[in-house]
């Protein structure tokens, strides 16, 4: 402004373009602007406007790697977000308590938040309504009234998975499932997995499973040793059913032949197993980007939101883990 010999505010009109300055003076500010080699910061843009064209996307991970899956919700989100001029921010504390939530809240820096993992009681949520920000689910709560949601069908997604093996003549099936109670889509697959199995008369058995293949390993393990009738297995997410295809083999059972494996999206894993198996796909990637279409829309005003809270039906993709049981079966 003092090498243009002009205020500041006339310079912010200059650069922003809201208020008309005359062609001289313009050609003055950008002269001091080219010899300074000024660049305008975007986030100060963004606060001096009263808002920072941020979102927020809460992810808590529970492992020190990022999934095939995981990628696809974040890879989802943020593309809607970029192209929308927003920047994506991508918040991934482990806890799920709304303590480090809040501190971004209180600092401005952010406009609205897509919440990822939601509970079925999450102080998030609560903290989030009790101060106005903006904020839409990938998930959902016990009681979503009021809120706005993008979820899977998991209920329907087991439905699919079990009618699939009852069809084929499997009469005692298992479910390797993520085992956290409160956690929204851990809890309603395990609802949907029984329900289902009730309907079609069938036995079915649970184990707790985690994110690796380790775990997915040693739950097989105990599974069979336990309940060595078991002819089909549903596992929670891909990474954990390589562990469940390495302990086939060590206990010399074939798949499909054997065993029929049913897992999430295997992107994680493609490139590891010589076979397609027999998948439930969640549609990650579109249930993410319109979740950031519709917090966009919320932020935006720029036309209303209609259907707030969304229930995706997923994919159902027959591979090659799939099959009959055989005479033999996993008892022997």
């Amino acid at each position: 402004a003092a090498l243009a010999g002009v205020s500041k505010s006339t310079v912010s009109h200059a650069l922003s373009g809201k208020r008309p300055i005359s062609a001289d003076t313009r050609a003055r500010i950008q002269q001091a602007v080219d010899q300074l080699g000024y660049q305008p910061h975007p986030v100060a843009q963004r606060l001096a406007g009263g808002n920072s064209r941020t979102i927020g996307f809460v992810f808590p991970l529970y492992a020190p790697n990022i999934a095939g899956l995981e990628m696809k919700f974040i890879t989802g989100a943020a593309n809607v977000i970029n192209q929308a001029d927003y920047a994506f921010l991508l918040l991934t504390h482990p806890q799920q308590e709304s303590t480090h939530l809040k501190r971004f809240v209180q600092s401005g820096l952010v406009d609205g938040f897509i919440l990822m993992q939601v509970h079925l009681h999450d102080p998030r949520v609560d903290m989030l309504k009790s101060v106005g920000v903006p904020f839409v689910l990938v998930g959902r709560c016990e009681d979503n009234t009021g809120l706005a949601y993008v979820d899977a069908d998991i209920e329907d997604s087991m439905g699919q998975c079990v009618a699939h093996l009852a069809g084929l003549g499997h009469r005692t099936i298992a479910y390797l499932y993520q085992d956290d109670p409160e956690f929204g889509f851990a809890a309603r697959a395990r609802r949907g997995f029984s329900a289902a199995s009730q309907a079609y008369n069938l036995t079915a058995v649970t184990q707790p499973c985690e994110l690796s293949p380790e775990s997915g390993e040693s739950a097989l393990h105990t599974l069979l040793d336990q309940q060595p009738d078991v002819t089909a297995v549903i596992v929670w997410n891909d990474t954990a059913a390589l562990g469940v295809i390495q302990a086939t083999h060590r206990r010399g059972l074939r798949i499909p032949t054997d065993l029929s494996l049913i897992c999430s999206d295997y992107s994680a894993i493609s490139n590891l197993i010589s076979f397609t198996p027999t998948i439930f796909d969640i549609r990650g990637e579109e249930i993410a980007a319109q979740a950031a279409q519709m917090i966009i829309d919320f932020l935006d005003n720029s036309k209303p939101v209609d259907q707030l809270q969304r229930l995706l039906k997923p994919g159902f993709i027959i591979g090659d883990s799939t099959a009959p049981p055989s005479s033999a079966g996993s008892a022997e």
